[in-house]
């Protein structure tokens, strides 16, 4: 645990020194938001939280919050939230990727009007701990600090930088991530208008509108979107302005339990006026059901997509080489609704078994709930990313009337998690997301 004693001159003069931080790109940041003055410090061992209002109108480019962090073989986690408590960014710290003196996130992109407030959660695990500069003169007040919840008359030291929306979408060719191999994407606010991608079919899952432009270089993105009906996906689009010419890119519509739907492949010359269209001669669905569709792009090729700041938690979520990310592609996709005749004689996606899961994202509990009948001995696991189980119930056999619960789950880490159900010599999963 850390103690005053902790404290010596040489990390007072990290902490309280005016020591050039590391350089954000400031070419065409139009305000900041900080709070600079430092007379106090906060110590963290838990969750310290930090609100603020922007300066303007435009995106949130870049965070910085002054640290002095002992990991002691943990991490720590800084994300900003909305007044909501969306989501918008998310990074985690180790002893690898710390400056020394910060904790520093660039090449954001996040939509804000002026005086929108905004939350910054920084949160200590596995027995990391940080020592913040603070200030307690209310003169200098930014906003309110929450120290494991409770209200501190304290604010952090820390800066954020806000770049101003340009009125037209013309950087599709320039919108490369800015020197930081460590960020998975890089996003410039841009509007797009006249964006309309119109699509067949009885009923159309679409995320239309678009605040930027997410440029993918190497790497695999995943939309997550629900069907709108049930019966077959017939065509999707995506709104992209530039896709690499010379290379083949690998797609696939999945299940939330990552069962295949479709796969195939484009090339540019599958692109018409900015936009992709893919299309289907299968892809059963039932309505409200989860689907994914991930794109593979081979290193060397670049796609540049328009996208929307994920404000509609209703249609879905983005991630980047398995990273949420705090956005939604531009596409749509039109569902050929199912008939009577269609619904008896073809497969709608469904298994003997079914897996739910809410609520999703989960916070300190989870209930499950299985449709269907198992068998005496099967097992019901929790999984995190790597496949390692965190949680194990054994289930009686037969039909389950009530769902499982989980509980004590606020110590699990925020981000994607398997149910698996091992019912005799079948094997079922379903993907989770943690908040």
């Amino acid at each position: 645990m850390i103690r005053f004693s902790f404290l010596s001159f040489a990390l007072l003069g990290i902490l309280f020194s005016n020591t050039a931080l590391a350089a954000t790109p400031q070419d065409d940041i139009q305000c900041k938001v900080e709070q600079d003055q430092v007379n106090t410090a906060i110590f963290v061992e838990t969750m310290v939280s930090q609100t603020y209002r922007t300066c303007g109108k435009g995106t949130i480019a870049n965070l910085e919050v002054i640290a002095s962090v002992q990991f002691n073989g943990g991490t720590v986690d800084m994300g900003v939230m909305d007044a909501h408590m969306t989501p918008r960014a998310l990074k985690t710290f180790t002893a690898d990727n710390y400056n020394g003196v910060s904790l520093l996130m660039d090449n954001l992109s996040i939509p804000a009007l002026q005086g929108d407030e905004f939350i910054i959660m920084i949160k200590a695990y596995n027995g990391a701990s940080l020592v913040m500069p603070a200030t307690d003169d209310a003169t200098n007040f930014i906003g309110e600090v929450r120290l494991g919840g409770t209200p501190e008359a304290k604010n952090l030291k820390f800066t954020s930088g806000l770049r101003g929306a340009t009125p037209e979408l013309d950087a599709a060719n320039e919108g490369r991530t800015r020197g930081n191999d460590s960020q998975t994407t890089g996003a410039h606010a841009r509007s797009a208008a006249g964006l309309d991608l119109n699509v067949e079919g009885d009923c159309v899952t679409a995320q239309r509108n678009s605040t930027g432009v997410l440029n993918f270089e190497g790497q695999t993105f995943m939309q997550l979107f629900y069907a709108c009906d049930k019966g077959r996906i017939g065509e999707i689009k995506l709104a992209t302005p530039f896709v690499e010419p010379g290379f083949s890119f690998e797609y696939a519509l999945l299940r939330f339990d990552n069962s295949i739907i479709a796969t195939g492949f484009f090339t540019s010359e599958d692109v018409t006026d900015g936009e992709l269209q893919l299309t289907f001669d299968k892809g059963a669905v039932s309505k409200d059901q989860t689907v994914l569709l991930k794109v593979t792009c081979p290193q060397g090729a670049r796609i540049a997509a328009l996208a929307k700041g994920a404000s509609d938690a209703n249609f879905g979520r983005l991630y980047v080489n398995g990273q949420s990310i705090q956005y939604n592609l531009a596409m749509a996709i039109g569902v050929d609704s199912a008939n009577a005749s269609d619904v008896q004689s073809e497969n709608d996606g469904r298994d003997e078994l079914e897996i739910g899961a809410y609520p999703v994202p989960f916070g300190e509990s989870l209930s499950i709930t299985i449709r269907g009948v198992v068998k005496a001995g099967a097992t019901l696991q929790l999984l995190n990313h790597v496949g390692m189980p965190e949680r194990v119930i054994s289930l009686a056999g037969g039909q389950l009337d009530a769902p499982i619960r989980f509980t004590d789950l606020d110590q699990l880490r925020p981000g994607l998690y398997t149910i698996r159900l091992i019912n005799g010599d079948k094997v079922m999963s379903k993907r989770i997301l943690k908040g």
